[in-house]
Parts: structure tokens; sequence; C-alpha cells
């Protein structure tokens, strides 16, 4: 996907962020994310899909099983705390929508506690 539709993918998504989160649109990586108080809570990565940070249990369990356990994946690391979504989900679902919403409340309750680290898995070259 191109930039200027990855751009427009998170613009999309930003207005299920509530704005009293003061979020940002930015860049990690060339990825396109979110921030809530510091911290990378959604992404649209190169190949247009979106992901999802899940902090808390129940909602990393529900986007394992609906993701297919499939994980952001970025210069050379499997950033296990993300979850990209299916094509086939349509991003305006109540189901995303409360994804969405669930992980911006936790990574914003979280990052009030200090940094949150990135859990990631590097991947082996063989």
């Amino acid at each position: 996907m191109d930039k200027v539709n990855r751009s427009r993918r998170i613009h999309f998504l930003l207005q299920y962020v509530p704005e009293e989160f003061e979020p940002k649109i930015g860049m990690y990586f060339g990825e396109h994310v979110i921030r809530v108080n510091g911290q990378l809570c959604l992404l649209v990565n190169a190949a247009g899909e979106v992901g999802i940070r899940a902090l808390h249990p129940a909602l990393a369990a529900e986007l394992a099983d609906v993701c297919d356990d499939r994980h952001w994946v970025a210069h050379g690391r499997v950033y296990d705390q993300w979850y990209l979504l299916p094509e086939d989900f349509a991003l305006n679902d109540t189901k995303v929508v409360k994804w969405i919403k669930s992980s911006i409340d936790e990574v914003y309750r979280m990052s009030l506690q200090g940094v949150i680290p990135n859990r990631q898995l590097k991947i082996s070259s063989r």
C-alpha cells in the first residue's frame, strides 16, 4: 500500500481515539503510528495492515484468536504485544472500534506509571 493510503488509514483510525488522550500521529521505523502519552498504540504498516497493541491479557487473548496470532514485525523483530487485523475486518466494525478503545485505555493507564517496554523476539536468520 502506498504512503498516501497508509496515511489516510491512520487518520481514519484517529477518529476512534478520544481527544482527551491527546493522540499524536507520527512515523516509527517507516510505519504510520498513533501515540497516546508518548506511547505507541495503533499502527498501519507498509503493507497497509492495521496493528493494535494489546497490553491487557483479555484483549491480547481475543486478538490472538481473531488475528490468528499474527504479530507486527519490524526491523528484524516480532512485537508480540501487537496484533495485525485480518484484511477482511472493516475498520469501522464495532468490534474493531471496541478493541481500539480498549487498547488506548490500557496504553494510557500504563503510560501514567512509566514507559511501557515493547516485548519483542528477534527473528533468527537461518
